[in-house]
C-alpha cells in the first residue's frame, strides 16, 4: 500500500511538473520573450557567461558581483554544456520554476497528517495537496519568474526542496534527508540573500527533530547535526573570504551588496514614504499593509483562493502542536512577511518567497471549508471559489508574462527609434535601459549613474558626438540630487542640450559639444 501511494504520489508531482512546464512554455511561443528585460536580469547575466565562466575555466574563486552567486553558477555550467546564450540562462530559471510546484505537492503531503484527521476522509488527503500543487503552477508571479533570468526561481525550488526533505526527516529520522534539507536551503541562501530568513524557521524545527532524537539515540542524532552543519558549511564556503574581506575603498562587498543597502526598522510597519538607494518613493499603502493583504492580489492567489487563508489559520493554530508544521507554514511565510514589511520597500516579487507554505494553507482552509456544511449549495460555492481562483490564477499567469514580453519589445523599439536618430559610433548616455541599449544597440552606451560631471567632461572633450536619453521627469524626483537628476543638469546647464525626439517618457537630446563635428 505504501508502495502504490508513493508511486502515486510520483505521477501527480510529474503532472504537476509537466503543466508548469507547458504553460510556460505556451506563453513563451505566443510572445517572443528571451528572459533580459530591465537591469537586474542583465547583471546575472553578463556576470555568469563572463566573469564567472572564465573564472570557472581557469579553476579560479568566484568573481566579486553584488548578488551571492547561485544562480549565476547554475547558468555558467549550464552555458559550458549548451553554450552561452540568453535561451540557456532561461532554461535554468524555467526549469527550477516548474519544479516548484510538484515540490510544494510533496510538500503537502508531508505535511497533511499534521493537518488533517483521519477521520476527515481520504479525499481531501489527496485533493488538499494537489490543489496546493495547483495553486503553486498558476501562481502568476511564479510564472513570470519562471521565465526570466532571475534568482528568484531557482532560490525558490531550493527552498522548498529543502522544506520537504526537512518534512520527510521528521517521522522517520534518517539522517540523508536531514543532509537533503540542510543543502538545499544552503543552496537557496547561496542563490538569493533572503533564504537566510527562511534558514531561522528551518533550523528551529530541525533542532527540536534532533533533540527529540538525542532522548532515544544520541549518537545518531550528533552524527545528523554534524552532517547536516558540515554539508551547509561546505556549500557556504564560496561566500566566506569574500563577506570577511575587507572592500577596496568605493567598493561594495562582494556578493552582499544587498545587505549593504537594506534597512531594516519595525516602524516601517506603518510608513508608506521612503528614500532609498532607489531614490525617493511614496507608495499608495502603509508597508505592513502592503504585504499583509499581498495574498489576495491577482498575481498572487486572487481574492478567491486567499480567503481560505483564514480557516486555515484557524485549523493551524487549532491543532496538535508541531513544531514542523508551525514552522514550516507559520514560520517560513511570518520570517518572510514580516522583514519585507519593515524594510522600505515595497516590491510585489518579494513575496514570492513565501509562496509554497501559503499554498498549503490554501489547501488546508478549502479542505476545513468544505467540511463546514454538508449542503450541496454551501460546496457548490466552495468549489466555485477553488475553479474560479485558480482560472484567476492562469488569465494571471498568461497576462503578467504577456506583459513583461510586451516591455522588452518596447525596450527594442526604443533602441531602433535611437539608432536611427543616431550616427553609427555615437556615444549615448542614459539610465535604466543602459543594459538594453549595450546588448542590442550598435551604439557605445554609457550609464548616467556611474558617471560623475568630471567623467562627462572628459568624455565630450572629443568626438564621437554624444546623446543624452532620459526620463527627465523621473530623474528630477525620484532621483533629486543623485547622479541622473545631477548630470542631467549639468549637461542642461553646462554643454547644452538640444531635443531630438520624444519616445514615451524618455526625451533624447544631442549633447553639444564644440569638439564635435
Amino acid at each position: 500500500m505504501v508502495n502504490v501511494r508513493r508511486a502515486s504520489a510520483g505521477w501527480w508531482a510529474l503532472m504537476l511538473l509537466g503543466l508548469a512546464l507547458a504553460l510556460r512554455a505556451a506563453s513563451l511561443a505566443a510572445y517572443a520573450f528571451d528572459g533580459l528585460y530591465g537591469q537586474d536580469p542583465y547583471a546575472y547575466y553578463d556576470y555568469a557567461v563572463g566573469p564567472l565562466t572564465q573564472a570557472l575555466l581557469r579553476w579560479q574563486p568566484f568573481p566579486p558581483f553584488f548578488w551571492p552567486p547561485g544562480y549565476p553558477l547554475l547558468v555558467a555550467l549550464a552555458g559550458l554544456i549548451a553554450g552561452r546564450a540568453p535561451a540557456v540562462a532561461q532554461s535554468v530559471a524555467l526549469l527550477c520554476g516548474a519544479a516548484v510546484p510538484p515540490l510544494t505537492y510533496l510538500l503537502a503531503r508531508a505535511l497533511w497528517p499534521l493537518l488533517w484527521p483521519a477521520a476527515g476522509g481520504r479525499r481531501w488527503g489527496q485533493a488538499g495537496p494537489l490543489l496546493a500543487g495547483l495553486a503553486t503552477a498558476l501562481h502568476p508571479q511564479l510564472w513570470q519568474s519562471s521565465v526570466v533570468v532571475m534568482a528568484d526561481a531557482p532560490a525558490l525550488a531550493a527552498a522548498t526542496l529543502g522544506a520537504w526533505a526537512l518534512a520527510r526527516y521528521a517521522p522517520a529520522a534518517r539522517g540523508h534527508w536531514l543532509l537533503l534539507a540542510s543543502g538545499a536551503v544552503a543552496v537557496a541562501v547561496l542563490t538569493r540573500w533572503a533564504y537566510a530568513l527562511l534558514a531561522l524557521p528551518v533550523t528551529g524545527v530541525a533542532l527540536a527533530l534532533l533533540l527529540a532524537r538525542w532522548r532515544v539515540r544520541r549518537r545518531a542524532a550528533l552524527a545528523h547535526a554534524l552532517g547536516a552543519a558540515l554539508v551547509a558549511g561546505v556549500l557556504l564556503a564560496p561566500l566566506a573570504a569574500p563577506l570577511l574581506t575587507p572592500p577596496a575603498a568605493g567598493q561594495a562587498r562582494a556578493f552582499a551588496g544587498d545587505l549593504e543597502v537594506y534597512t531594516w526598522n519595525p516602524a516601517n510597519v506603518l510608513r508608506r514614504s521612503f528614500v532609498t538607494a532607489d531614490g525617493a518613493q511614496t507608495y499608495r499603502l502603509p508597508n505592513g499593509l502592503y504585504y499583509g493583504l499581498l495574498p489576495l492580489h491577482p498575481y498572487y492567489f486572487t481574492p478567491l483562493l486567499a480567503v481560505f487563508l483564514l480557516p486555515a489559520l484557524a485549523r493551524l493554530w487549532r491543532a496538535p502542536r508541531s513544531a514542523l508544521a508551525l514552522g514550516l507554514l507559520g514560520g517560513w511565510p511570518l520570517v518572510i512577511l514580516g522583514f519585507h514589511a519593515g524594510a522600505p520597500w515595497q516590491n510585489f516579487r518579494f513575496g514570492l518567497a513565501a509562496l509554497p507554505p501559503l499554498a498549503v494553507l490554501v489547501a488546508l482552509g478549502a479542505a476545513v471549508a468544505w467540511r463546514w456544511r454538508p449542503g450541496r449549495g454551501w460546496r457548490a460555492l466552495v468549489a466555485a471559489l477553488i475553479l474560479g481562483g485558480l482560472a484567476w490564477q492562469a488569465w494571471g499567469g498568461w497576462a503578467l508574462t504577456r506583459w513583461f514580453a510586451e516591455r522588452k519589445a518596447g525596450d527594442l523599439a526604443l533602441v531602433a527609434a535611437v539608432e536611427a536618430h543616431t550616427p553609427p559610433g555615437a556615444r549615448l548616455l542614459t539610465f535604466q535601459v543602459t543594459p538594453t541599449f549595450a546588448h542590442y544597440s550598435r551604439l557605445e552606451t554609457h550609464e548616467l549613474w556611474a558617471l560623475t560631471t568630471a567623467d562627462l567632461a572628459a568624455l565630450l572633450a572629443g568626438p564621437p558626438p554624444a546623446y543624452l536619453l532620459l526620463d527627465v521627469a523621473n530623474a528630477q524626483s525620484q532621483w533629486a540630487g543623485r547622479a541622473p537628476a545631477v548630470n542631467y543638469a549639468y549637461l542642461r546647464d553646462g554643454p547644452g542640450l538640444d531635443r531630438l525626439a520624444t519616445y514615451g517618457s524618455y526625451q533624447l537630446f544631442a549633447v553639444r559639444c564644440a569638439a564635435c563635428p
